[in-house]
């Protein structure tokens, strides 16, 4: 394998001039500003969880004012590995009001990203090189698109501090790296736990790539790695305490199938030939890197790369109760690996080519993830009109149907209904409830089991039911009586369907349906 550790300074045979425009501050910028464009062009974008998680955020700072709330959330802080967004918004949030600071939070989230992969790429290489541009649209892979803000906002934040640890290591502060790797790897675990075990898998391989070169006895290499990254333990005692307090710790769901389904989606995002030939394109380009005289893979992230991938791979799907644990990683182990690349002779024809298909790759993602987010946010406009037409303090049962086999696209109404929180103080049945999961807690006994995720998931009538998805006419047949204000069905939906017993059809609901009980007689 062409892993080769490259020191910065110009790349060998060429001048470095050809490299040069991206390394100014004004470029960078730009590519930043490209990179949020998806963001730029939408209200709050259309994440699978994020409108959940707006709920989430209406109760956490505005709960005090919402009296339709308060029977029946809390919002209890603790110390625990996934707070990111919620100190973010939390911070923004007496600037920019609610939606405000959700919109902002995610545009900082992926600003950091693209930010800390072209820093990364400037101090492992000396310069920002085309490869690193085109590992931005990565951060828009099947873990943001998903909505995980937490994680994702930890690994942006795991980039910036693996770029300032590898600065202050060049100063020969070893004293002050150590300090740093301490502070901000107990801050970033704060964010989300896989931040912090991404800094230190970054840390790590950085380590293990410099005494592989300078051929260490092994006892040595591995006190030496030790030495440098120790500080990185400090979160240790409070993720023990956490996971002790909390149920799910379990890990499982590992199956081939899983593998094969995530390994096609790394830049999951509505198209699905487009989304599976852009990884292919991304694959190519490693390749044709791996085996080129004009390109070396930097030997510390390069290792980084391969061990993300690895993890990848043995990873089950739930780790410690949270799901999709292994997809998580592969977009950014793709990220690493083309960072990793480091141009060794500038006037090569072959790499002036990859370098404008790199660039060419970048903008191409960029403009076709702002045309998917402009999509799906046609879907989410078209039924929030049923949001306008509650009352404040409704009781919703939220229903999203789904279709029998998933689709390639996420499913951007999933979660719709914490629209109807943040904008009505309405209880609704989709919020997440596992302890260490959330400070949020959620008590409406009268409503059990429609309470609480994933009682709002149910199938379309032609659909096998499963043990958390069932019809839609058996949830319905489900209901407690007496309880709900108010249905709002939005999916795939029967266009003919008729008002359950007990209620009556609102008009004007947008694209879904919304049914009011009817007054008692």
């Amino acid at each position: 394998m062409n892993l080769s550790h490259i020191h910065s300074g110009a790349p060998q045979g060429g001048s470095p001039r050809l490299f040069g425009l991206l390394d100014r501050w004004p470029a960078i910028l730009l590519v930043c500003l490209i990179a949020i464009a998806p963001l730029l062009v939408v209200g709050i974008a259309p994440l699978t969880d994020l409108y959940g998680h707006l709920g989430r955020y209406a109760v956490q700072t505005e709960l005090a004012q919402r009296p339709g709330l308060q029977p029946y959330f809390t919002y209890d802080w603790k110390l625990i590995g996934n707070l990111g967004g919620d100190i973010l918004v939390e911070v923004l949030h007496p600037l920019l009001g609610l939606e405000g600071s959700v919109r902002a939070t995610v545009m900082i989230t992926q600003l950091l990203g693209a930010l800390g992969l072209l820093l990364v790429s400037r101090e492992v290489h000396g310069r920002v090189t085309p490869f690193a541009v085109a590992a931005i649209p990565m951060i828009y892979g099947f873990p943001f698109n998903y909505g995980f803000i937490n994680y994702a906002l930890s690994m942006a934040l795991a980039l910036l501090a693996y770029a300032a640890w590898l600065r202050i290591r060049k100063q020969g502060r070893e004293g002050a790296a150590a300090l740093w790797l301490a502070v901000s790897g107990a801050a970033i675990w704060v964010a989300h736990t896989y931040g912090w075990a991404f800094l230190g898998l970054l840390a790590g391989s950085t380590m293990l790539a410099e005494v592989w070169t300078a051929r260490m006895h092994p006892v040595r290499a591995v006190l030496r790695i030790l030495a440098a990254c120790w500080p990185l333990l400090l979160p240790v005692i409070p993720m023990v305490i956490w996971r002790a307090e909390s149920s799910g710790a379990a890990m499982s769901g590992w199956a081939w199938q899983f593998k094969l389904n995530w390994a096609m989606s790394p830049l999951r995002t509505y198209w699905r030939d487009f989304d599976i030939g852009s990884v292919v394109a991304v694959l190519v380009l490693l390749l044709w890197a791996l085996f080129s005289r004009t390109v070396k893979f930097e030997r510390g992230t390069g290792i980084a790369a391969l061990l993300c991938l690895a993890f990848f791979i043995a990873l089950p799907f739930r780790v410690f109760g949270s799901a999709f644990a292994d997809m998580r990683l592969l977009p950014y182990a793709l990220a690493i690996a083309l960072v990793a690349i480091a141009p060794q002779r500038t006037n090569a024809k072959a790499l002036l080519v990859a370098s404008g298909l790199a660039l060419a790759f970048f903008g191409v993602r960029m403009a076709s993830t702002t045309q998917a987010y402009i999509n799906q946010d046609r879907i989410v406009q078209a039924a929030l009109p049923a949001v306008e037409r509650m009352p404040e303090g409704a009781r919703v049962v939220f229903l999203s149907v789904k279709p029998c086999r998933t689709r390639w696209a996420l499913a951007p109404l999933d979660h719709l209904s914490g629209a109807a929180m943040a904008r009505k103080s309405a209880f609704v049945n989709d919020q997440w409830q596992q302890p260490g999961v959330n400070p949020l807690k959620v008590s409406y006994p009268a409503a059990e089991p429609f309470v609480r995720d994933p009682s709002h998931l149910v199938v379309r009538e032609d659909c096998k039911e499963s043990r958390n998805r069932p019809r839609l006419s058996t949830a319905l047949r489900r209901l407690p009586r007496g309880v709900f204000t108010h249905i709002w069905i939005v999916g795939d939906y029967p266009k003919d369907m008729r008002a359950p017993e007990g209620y009556e059809a609102v008009p004007g609901a947008g694209k879904g349906l919304l049914f009011a009980a009817k007054p008692a007689s």
